[in-house]
């Protein structure tokens, strides 16, 4: 596979993961009170290649992605609501979130 079709099928890749989903989760009801979770997501991928006369050739490519909580939308029937988090509800949602994926995957592999 050349550098090229390495670089475009990684970037179709992440671009295809990149959805609103990604961002906005799953909305919560209460009562008259909807919260939907809102995260910052990010994407980035590179790749190299090169030679050296006629033996010498390489290449090699990689990506990732991050994702973290930012905040909460609220809507109630006086108005929507953006909530940021700061540090502190940051780091306690993702413990929350992570905590709550360990105890679903726990579940899962019984």
């Amino acid at each position: 596979m050349s550098m090229k079709e390495l670089l475009g099928s990684l970037g179709d890749k992440l671009s295809s993961e990149a959805t609103v989903r990604r961002v906005f989760g799953e909305p919560i009801t209460l009562g008259d009170r909807t919260v939907i979770p809102v995260a910052r997501v990010g994407y980035g991928f590179g790749g190299g290649m090169g030679s050296s006369g006629e033996a010498g050739e390489g290449g090699g490519g990689g990506g990732g992605v991050g994702a973290a909580p930012a905040g909460l939308v609220e809507l109630t029937p006086d108005g929507i609501e953006y909530v940021e988090f700061g540090l502190g509800q940051k780091i306690l949602t993702a413990a929350l979130i992570g905590a709550a994926v360990g105890f679903l995957l726990g579940k899962l592999s019984r």
